[in-house]
C-alpha cells in the first residue's frame, strides 16, 4: 500500500514537471518572439527594466539567447570528446574492476 502511494506521488510529480518545463519553455518562445518583433519594427535598443529592475534591450536578449546555445553546443562537444576518451581507455585498459 504504501509503494503504491510513494509512485502515486512522484506520478503527480513528473506531471508537474512536465507541465512547467512546457510553460517554460512557451515563455521563453513568447520573448525570443517579442524581441524579433521589436528588433524588426525598429525598437531593438530601446532599453526596458526586467524583473529584477536590471536595465536591458531586445537585442541584448537575442545575443544572450545566442551565447546559451552556443555554450550548450561546446559543452555537449566537450563532453562527447571526453566519453570517447573514456570509451577508448577502457578499450585499451579494460574497465578497472578487476584491478585494484
Amino acid at each position: 500500500m504504501n509503494e503504491l502511494k510513494k509512485s502515486h506521488i512522484s506520478r503527480w510529480m513528473i506531471l508537474g514537471f512536465v507541465v512547467m518545463g512546457i510553460a517554460s519553455f512557451g515563455g521563453l518562445a513568447a520573448m525570443i518572439a517579442i524581441a524579433v518583433d521589436k528588433i524588426r519594427s525598429g525598437k531593438g535598443l530601446d532599453t526596458y527594466r526586467t524583473t529584477w529592475l536590471v536595465e536591458f534591450n531586445y537585442v541584448g536578449i537575442l545575443v544572450l539567447f545566442g551565447a546559451i546555445i552556443v555554450a550548450l553546443l561546446i559543452g555537449g562537444y566537450l563532453r562527447l570528446r571526453e566519453h570517447k576518451e573514456w570509451r577508448e581507455l577502457d578499450r585499451k585498459y579494460g574497465n578497472g574492476k578487476d584491478h585494484t
